[in-house]
C-alpha cells in the first residue's frame, strides 16, 4: 500500500512537470537518497514544475534545501523525484520521557500552572525517609496539552517529563514511587 502510494507520487510528480505554462523552480533529488540516509544541501538540485501553488504546497523549495542538512530520510527516494517535506525527520529523536502521576493539589497552581516546556522541579522523600530533589525537568506534556483528556483523574494527572540519562530516570522513579513528593514550577516558556 505504501509503495502504491508512493508510486502515485512519483506519476502525478512526473505530470505535473510536463504540464503546459509558466512554472516554478522545486527540489529534487539530485542522486538517489536511501531512507534512513543523513542528507546534505549538496543532495538536491531543482526542476521547473508547473502546476497551481496548492498542489507543490508538501514540496521541498530551494529555499528550504539548507534547513534540511543533518535530517534524515524516512522514505527511499530515487534521483530527479520531487522531494516532499514529509520525507524527513529531525537527526536526534525525542528525548527519551517518563510519566508522574500526581494530584494536582501538589502543584502551586494546579496542573493548569504546566505547559509544555516548562521546568519543574521534584521534591520527595524517599521511602528510606531521605529528602530528594530532582531538578530542571523539562515537561512534555500534560492533561491539557493533547487532545487526550483521559490522561488523569479528579484526583490524579499525568505529567510528562523528558529523562535526559538512566540516572535521571531512577531519581525520578524514586521520588515519585514513595508517594511523598511535591512539584515546584522552576520556570515556564517564554518566562526569562
Amino acid at each position: 500500500m505504501i509503495v502504491a502510494g508512493l508510486l502515485a507520487t512519483v506519476l502525478t510528480y512526473a505530470v505535473l512537470r510536463q504540464a503546459a505554462g509558466t512554472g516554478t523552480e522545486e527540489s529534487v533529488a539530485a542522486d538517489d537518497i536511501h531512507a534512513g540516509q543523513v542528507v546534505a544541501a549538496p543532495m538536491f538540485g531543482t526542476t521547473n514544475v508547473k502546476a497551481p501553488p496548492p498542489a507543490l504546497s508538501g514540496i521541498l523549495t530551494p529555499g528550504e534545501v539548507a534547513g534540511m542538512s543533518g535530517q534524515v530520510a524516512v522514505v527511499e527516494i530515487k534521483k530527479g523525484q520531487l522531494v516532499g517535506r514529509q520525507f524527513f525527520r529531525p537527526a536526534a529523536p525525542p528525548p527519551p520521557r517518563m510519566a508522574i502521576t500526581v494530584d494536582p493539589l501538589t502543584i502551586p497552581g494546579g496542573a493548569s500552572a504546566l505547559v509544555p516546556g516548562s521546568k519543574i522541579d521534584l521534591v520527595a522523600v524517599t521511602q528510606a525517609g531521605q529528602p530528594l530533589l530532582v531538578a530542571g525537568l523539562v515537561v512534555l506534556k500534560t492533561p491539557d496539552s493533547g487532545n487526550d483528556r483521559s490522561l488523569g483523574s479528579a484526583t490524579t494527572v499525568r505529567i510528562d517529563v523528558a529523562v535526559p540519562d538512566a540516572t535521571t530516570a531512577q531519581l525520578v522513579l524514586a521520588a515519585t514511587s514513595g508517594g511523598k513528593f511535591a512539584i515546584r514550577v522552576a520556570g515556564v516558556p517564554g518566562g526569562g
